[in-house]
C-alpha cells in the first residue's frame, strides 16, 4: 500500500526528543510494509540530513521548508511575518497558537501538491500540532471524491492530548491569574481535539486514557495505538557498577523534563545522600547540560551530560532509571525505553500513564513528592525487587509495544478504513463534521 505520512519532525537521528524518536523507529518499520513517503517539515540547517535520513530508514523523504529560530538574514524577517499572522488568527479564532503557527500557505500548497503526486491509498499525519494541515488534507480529499478520483483514508495520530497538560499544571499553579490562563489554553486544545477527529477516519490516541477523554469531549472514530519499542534490536543488557548510578534522560525543550530534573537535584538527590553519600545521578538529553549549568553549582554525584548518540552504555551501566513527571500526556518514551532495556523504573503515576499500572508490578509508580525519595532508596537497597520488576516491564514491552505488533495494527486500520470508504454509499466517510 502507498502510505503518505506526514510529520513537523525530520525523523533523523539526533532529533532529541521522544515523540520524534518514535516516529523514526515508525517510519523505519512502516517501510518494510509499504511504500511509503515521508513529508517533513525541514528546519534551516536540516536539508543536508535528508538524504542521509532516507537511505537510514528506507523511505523517500519529501522535506517541507519550515523557518524556526534558526532562521538568518531575510528569513527572520519572514519568520516575524509568519508568527504575528499566526498569533492573530490564534487571538481572534478557536485554535491555539501553536498549532496555527504551523498552519502556513506555503507548507499547505506543497503538501497537497505531494499528495496529488504521489496518490497516496492512506494518509497519516503525526501530532495535533499538525492538524490544520489535516484539515487541508481532508477538503482535498473530499474535492477528489465529489470528482470522482481516488481518495485515501486519512488519519492522525494525536501523540498527546494537548489540553491534559495544560489541565494539570493549572491544577498544580499557585499564581491565579496564571492557573486561569493555563485553563484558558486548555480549552483551546480541546477544542482543536473535538474538531480534528471530524477530518479523519481515525483518531490515533497513544493511550487508553487520551481516548476515554476525547471520546468524552465528543471525538468521534478514537482507537488506541501506542507508540513503541524496537523489542528486536533492543536487548536487555545490564552490569550495574558500583557506586549505584540512577539515569534520567529527556530533553530539556520539553518542560516536564526541566521540572522532573529540578525535582530531582533540588529534593531527591538532597535526601537520597543522606542515606546513601556515594550514589550518583546520570541525567542525560538535550539542553540538559546547559539547564543544571545555570542552577550553579550542582549536589555531589550529580552528572548532566547534554545529548549523546547513544544511552546504550548509561542503560547498561545504572542501577534505576528514576522519572518524577509531575505533569506532561500522552505516553513517555524515556518509560518505555528504559523498560525495554531491562532497566528498574521509579516513576510517577503521569510516568506510567498508558504503559504500566501498580497491578502490573513492572515499575515503582509514586508520587513526586516525599515519598519518591524513599522509593528510589528501597529500590535500591532491593536489587531481587528490582530484576523481577524489570524482568515483567520487558515482557510487557514485547507484548503491547513493540513496532512489529503496533505497524501490524496501523496497517489493519489503512486497510479498514479505505474498505469503509469504497463500501459507503456516498463513496465517502459518514461520520464527518464540516
Amino acid at each position: 500500500m502507498r502510505v503518505l505520512l506526514v510529520t513537523p519532525y525530520l525523523p533523523h537521528a539526533r532529533v532529541g526528543h521522544g515523540g520524534g524518536t518514535a516516529v523514526r523507529e515508525m517510519v523505519r518499520h512502516l517501510a518494510r510494509r509499504h511504500e511509503l513517503m515521508v513529508a517533513a517539515l525541514v528546519r534551516p540547517g536540516e536539508r543536508e540530513l535528508v538524504d542521509a535520513t532516507a537511505g537510514e530508514l528506507g523511505c523517500r523523504i519529501e522535506p517541507l521548508p519550515f523557518l524556526d529560530a534558526g532562521a538568518a538574514g531575510a528569513a527572520r524577517l519572514r519568520l516575524a511575518a509568519s508568527r504575528a499572522a499566526a498569533l492573530i488568527r490564534s487571538l481572534s479564532g478557536p485554535y491555539p497558537y501553536y498549532v496555527e503557527k504551523y498552519h502556513r500557505p506555503d507548507l499547505v500548497r506543497r503538501l497537497l501538491a505531494l499528495a496529488a503526486d504521489f496518490a497516496p491509498q492512506a494518509i497519516q499525519v503525526e501530532y495535533l500540532q499538525s492538524a490544520l494541515l489535516t484539515r487541508e488534507l481532508y477538503a482535498w480529499r473530499e474535492a477528489r471524491r465529489r470528482r470522482g478520483l481516488p481518495a485515501p483514508a486519512l488519519l492522525a495520530s494525536t501523540h498527546e492530548l494537548g489540553s491534559v497538560p495544560r489541565e494539570r499544571r493549572a491544577a498544580r499553579e499557585g499564581n491565579p491569574l496564571r492557573a486561569a490562563a493555563l485553563r484558558h489554553q486548555a480549552a483551546a486544545w480541546r477544542r482543536l481535539q473535538r474538531d480534528a477527529t471530524r477530518w479523519v477516519d481515525r483518531s490515533l490516541c497513544v493511550t487508553d486514557d487520551d481516548r476515554a477523554r476525547l471520546e468524552a469531549d465528543g471525538g468521534r472514530a478514537c482507537v488506541t495505538v501506542p507508540l513503541g519499542m524496537d523489542t528486536d534490536a533492543i536487548r536487555p543488557e545490564r552490569a550495574p557498577i558500583a557506586p549505584p548510578r540512577c539515569l534520567f534522560v529527556g530533553s530539556f525543550d520539553h518542560g516536564p523534563n526541566r521540572t522532573a530534573a529540578e525535582f530531582l537535584v533540588d529534593s531527591v538527590w538532597p535526601a537520597l545522600a543522606q542515606w546513601c553519600p556515594d550514589a550518583e545521578l546520570d541525567v542525560v538529553g538535550r539542553g540538559s547540560d546547559a539547564f543544571l549549568a545555570r542552577r550553579g553549582t550542582l549536589p555531589p554525584g550529580v552528572r548532566a551530560h547534554g545529548f549523546v548518540d547513544s544511552l546504550t552504555t548509561f542503560y547498561r551501566d545504572c542501577r534505576l532509571f528514576v522519572a518524577p513527571l509531575p505533569e506532561g500526556g500522552g505516553i513517555k518514551i524515556k518509560i518505555l525505553e528504559a523498560m525495554a532495556h531491562g532497566i528498574p523504573v521509579v516513576t510517577t503515576p503521569v510516568g506510567a500513564e498508558g504503559i504500566v499500572t501498580p497491578d502490573d508490578r513492572a515499575a515503582v509508580i509514586v508520587p513526586a513528592d516525599a515519598q519518591f525519595a524513599a522509593a528510589v532508596r528501597d529500590a535500591l537497597a532491593d536489587e531481587e525487587g528490582c530484576r523481577e520488576r524489570a524482568a515483567r516491564a520487558r515482557r510487557i514491552m514485547e507484548d503491547r509495544f513493540s513496532w512489529r505488533a503496533i505497524v501490524d495494527r496501523l496497517s489493519d486500520l489503512y486497510e479498514e478504513a479505505a474498505r469503509e470508504d469504497r463500501t459507503s454509499p456516498a463513496g465517502g466517510s459518514s461520520h464527518h463534521g464540516g
